[in-house]
């Protein structure tokens, strides 16, 4: 067994170090710890600061206890909403994923076009640690809106575009376990969105950002107005976002994918291009296999020939040849992998969010009244080309190599069987339509110091999902049970060169086109009460406590189109209904205890510990989850603080009810090992190899597999986990300057996972270690017999995986300062993860991986950091942030290897380290305000990797989301005040 940590708290000592350092350095500095007003605060008020103080109790998030503020014993970031919007922020995504706890770790974003994700194509989502979207809760005012998106897999995340910007106020980031205080999903933290509870004046506001380089220009209007009364307000609010889409061929690096592979003397030695696209703009541009046949007999692909020659059945098509430097001379291929219209595929999503709000807050006499109401709409389309490649029959000459008579149990008789490789589109489009509502009611308890607050919500989210998918009653597939007998006729000729190249796509969609579209609905509905107040005095200060109760239930029901449900859909598995509710009933508490004060070295020392015991009707039975913190204040400026906790998270209506789907995926689709001798993948060539599958195996006349997915009601377990922070935290009294170092472990026993069919085949033989657990999850043939090494079935339902465990370091800073020159503010977010040790089985062979800690690899930098800094002078404000990531690599593979019979060729597999800068100017009067600036000053491009390297969209990383798409863009951003 591989010792993967270690216990306690290591190189804690050097963090010490550094915040000791940083005295240094105030210039870059940014508060955990000062609340919004500390750090205001100009120096003309440093005496005053200086002076003992009675300091205010509050209940900030991370705690339900009214404390004294800047006393919380958890590690909260607070977004800096302002500095973020002076650096041409885009939105409520942009502000919270560009925080340093959440740029370590891949972001569902608009980058994801065409991907499959959980809650359907346009949902962004928040993932702090890289822990997951579904294990980080997002509260708006402290209470749970209820998810948003389309499709089985809602709930996997809650959607951050259903919030519109106009209406934050703040945003605070709970970097702690936080179940035993929120309930489940907050494993690896809690988001706080905090509302304006007050607007004085009618405000409009406009927002434009145009890259440089073209596409993907982002356009906001908003308004937002108040009404203020004596004894409450009501506010306004509506705001209209678009993002426009970003083509492939608006950049370089992904417009033209590429093997991107050097010689020995550190020129490209890419395969060359010999196809009909040789001598155009779109040669040696590894898009996407099509405008091919493949005899599904014999394997032979057959290509266009360049002059419209025949060698073989089909008339203006030959076999394609290739040619390797081991045979000598310049490795070539001869497959069409590109064409015109690849240039207008999208990378970036089309979306429009339009978005309604209205709060109210009045007081009647000690009772006050709180109601929020949300809707928005949302709209995602996609553009994107995918392959279409049924097998059909096509006349052969009688008993040729590609005579397929014998699959019939016929004699030869000229029957050929083949598969034409087209393109088809690949376009979607979701409508999300949210409803949020909350009312709630908050008093005293007489005289004594004890409040009470109910609150209860509702939300709803209704999508549709539609695309245009291809027919399969109408393919004419031999391969689909409905078609099983040679002479099955088609609806269009396949074989003519303008439906395989695509030029006469209209007539191929005529023939077999099949629009389907689904409906999902998911409900949800929260009532919880909580009161809370002083119990009894001790030397120290008054021990606190808070109870309550809450009580949620949860409801999905995903309808697929019914053509989709009876498998009539061509290429895609036949989804079934995922309808299901669950409730839960939870009592929590919270107790805060200040233990000793006024002692030399012990300004204060407080005990915190909550607890939560709850039932989920799914899992049925009683569980629970505590944590315990301590804050202990050493001398007026140094604070330490540490807590240690429990979380769990129940199984989700998705991984529970997700319709059971048995589909079809064909062979070329899913298995790595096909044609492994081409494979740029040094563990698909050995392990494929190892197998005994021949180097030249093409799964000629082997049908689709059978693949089983599905919800894992009846065998899943909850997660469970375990969390630990340490921290200090140092607030001179020389200068407005604060500074923090905190160090976290979290750890998750039983995960809620599931894999993809291609994953787990590619996850088999593309991992390092072979054979491993994943080789388990399908069955392949063996060598002999019919259908030799075809893979039968392949099982990706929901399942318990074994653990995930990172640890690392935050470093938080602020500064502010008023000059005579002008007022200078600095801040710094910067975090180190130490080890991200994932397993999908009890051990790194097992999973497939000969080291289970994933940082370092390509998507999880050890090193991310967001920089602020501004200086004012009058009505202007110049403003500066800089987003940092480190360089990551994929470490499973060597950069030196034989290439296409080239020894010692190397592969780019680094993702260099970046740092983008923006810079903005902002001029501020009375009733307007105008800021203009540049994201991305330098034009800095994503770092560029080779294939086989990782995913790629182009020839950049797709799942390392911290790269910048988008390029040099220019934004300004306009506000009036009426």
């Amino acid at each position: 067994m591989i010792k993967l940590v270690r216990r306690g708290f290591p190189r804690l000592p050097l963090a010490v170090a550094i915040v000791a350092a940083l005295q240094l350095t105030p210039a870059f500095a940014q508060d955990q710890a000062a609340s919004a007003d500390q750090q205001q605060a100009s120096s003309t008020d440093k005496t005053k600061e200086q002076q003992p103080q009675q300091l205010q109790t509050v209940t900030v998030t991370g705690s339900l206890l009214s404390r004294p503020e800047y006393q919380d014993m958890v590690p909260i970031q607070k977004v800096n909403i302002e500095a973020d919007r002076a650096a041409g922020s885009f939105g409520t995504v942009n502000l919270l994923q560009s925080t340093a706890v959440a740029l370590g770790s891949t972001q569902i974003n608009n980058q994801f076009s065409g991907f499959v994700v959980g809650g359907g194509t346009g949902i962004q989502t928040i993932d702090l640690r890289g822990l997951g979207a579904n294990r980080t809760l997002v509260l708006l005012d402290g209470q749970r809106p209820g998810p948003a998106g389309t499709q089985g897999q809602t709930g996997s995340g809650f959607d951050l575009n259903v919030v519109p910007e106009v209406i934050l106020g703040g945003a605070e980031i709970v970097k702690d376990g936080s179940s035993s205080l929120y309930g489940s999903d907050a494993i690896s933290g809690v988001v706080n969105l905090v509302t304006k509870k007050r607007i004085d004046h009618t405000e409009l506001e406009a927002f434009w950002g145009s890259p440089q380089h073209g596409g993907a220009d982002q356009v906001t209007t908003s308004i937002a107005t108040g009404f203020n009364f004596d004894k409450g307000n009501v506010v306004l609010a509506a705001q209209v976002q678009e993002q426009l889409p970003l083509a492939l061929k608006d950049r370089d690096f992904l417009k033209c994918s590429q093997d991107r592979i050097r010689g020995t003397d550190g020129k490209i030695i890419d395969r060359q291009d010999h196809s009909i696209l040789q001598g155009t703009p779109y040669a040696g541009c590894n898009n996407m296999l099509q405008n091919e046949v493949i005899s599904y007999y014999s394997g032979t692909r057959y290509v266009p020939s360049g002059d419209g020659s025949t060698t073989g059945p089909l008339p203006g098509f030959r076999p394609a040849q290739r040619g390797t430097y081991a045979n000598g001379g310049q490795a070539f291929y001869e497959e069409v992998l590109n064409s015109p219209f690849q240039d207008q595929a999208w990378a970036i999503n089309k979306n429009r969010n339009s978005s309604g709000y209205a709060s109210t807050h009045f007081i009647f006499g000690d009772l006050t009244w709180d109601n929020q109401l949300l809707v928005n709409r949302r709209v995602t389309t996609t553009r994107r080309w995918r392959q279409f490649f049924p097998v059909v029959e096509h006349d052969v000459p009688v008993g040729s190599p590609d005579d397929a008579s014998s699959l019939f149990g016929l004699p030869d008789q000229g029957i050929g069987l083949f598969q034409p490789v087209m393109p088809y589109p690949s376009n979607t489009k979701e409508v999300v339509d949210y409803f949020y509502v909350r009312s709630g009611l908050e008093g005293g308890f007489g005289d004594s110091s004890w409040d009470w607050n109910v609150n209860g919500t509702f939300s709803r989210s209704g999508g549709t999902y539609s695309r245009l998918g291809i027919d399969a009653r109408k393919s004419g597939d031999l391969t689909l049970a409905a078609n099983e007998q040679p002479g099955f006729s088609t609806p269009v000729d396949y074989f003519n060169p303008d439906i395989l190249s695509g030029k006469n796509m209209g007539a191929l969609i005529a023939a077999v086109g099949l629009p389907t579209q689904g409906k999902t609905i998911y409900k949800q509905t929260t009532f919880n009460a909580t009161a809370k107040g002083d119990l009894f005095s001790l030397p120290a200060g008054e021990v606190s406590a808070a109870t309550g109760v809450e009580f949620r239930r949860y409801s999905i029901d995903d309808t697929p189109d019914a053509n989709n449900a009876a498998g009539y859909e061509w290429g895609y598995s036949s989804a079934q209904r995922t309808k299901g509710t669950d409730k839960v009933k939870e009592v929590f508490a919270e107790l805060g205890v200040p233990l000793l004060s006024g002692i030399p070295g012990i300004e204060s020392l407080t005990a915190d510990v909550s607890g939560r015991v709850f039932k989920y009707d799914s899992v049925g039975s009683w569980d629970k989850v505590w944590k315990a913190g301590l804050s202990w204040q050493i001398t007026p400026t140094f604070r330490a603080r540490g807590t240690l906790g429990t979380s769990y998270r129940a199984p989700q209506l998705y991984e529970l009810y997700l319709g059971n789907q048995s589909g079809f995926e064909s062979q070329l689709s899913i298995d790595p090992c096909i044609r492994w001798q081409d494979s740029t993948n040094d563990f698909v060539r050995a392990h494929c190899a190892a197998a005994g599958i021949p180097a030249d195996y093409s799964a000629s006349g082997n049908s689709s597999a059978q693949v089983f997915t599905g919800g894992g009601k009846g065998f899943l377990k909850p997660e469970t986990s375990r969390a630990k922070s340490a921290g200090l935290v140092w607030t001179p009294t020389f200068a407005n300057l604060s500074l923090a170092v905190d160090y976290f472990d979290y750890q998750i026993k039983g995960e809620i996972g599931t894999l993809g069919a291609s994953d787990i085949v590619t996850g088999c033989y593309a991992a390092p270690v072979y054979p491993n657990n994943l080789c388990n999850l399908f069955e392949r043939n063996p060598g002999t017999g019919g259908e030799a090494f075809k893979i039968t079935n392949i099982y990706a339902t929901y399942i318990n995986i074994n653990s995930q465990r990172q640890r690392g370091y935050d470093f938080q800073a602020d500064f502010a300062q008023d000059f005579s020159f002008g007022t200078i503010r600095a801040g710094a977010q910067v975090v180190k993860t130490l080890s991200d040790v994932t397993q999908y089985f009890s051990t790194a062979e097992a999973s497939g991986v000969a080291n289970s800690d994933r940082i370092g690899y390509i998507g999880s930098p050890q090193w991310t950091a967001l920089l602020n800094a501004s200086y004012k002078r009058g009505d202007w404000t110049v403003s500066w942030q800089g987003q940092y990531v480190s360089a990551t690599r994929n470490k499973d593979i060597s950069p030196t290897f034989t290439y296409q019979g080239y020894a010692n060729a190397t592969r780019d597999i680094k993702a260099d380290a970046q740092f983008l800068h923006d810079l903005s100017v902002t001029y501020d009067r009375d009733k307007w305000t105008a800021t203009f600036g540049i994201r991305n000053l330098f034009d800095t491009k994503p770092d560029l990797i080779s294939s086989g390297a990782g995913t790629r969209v182009g020839n950049t990383p797709i799942y390392a989301s911290q790269y910048d798409w988008f390029g040099r863009t220019f934004f300004g951003r306009v506000n009036y005040r009426f």
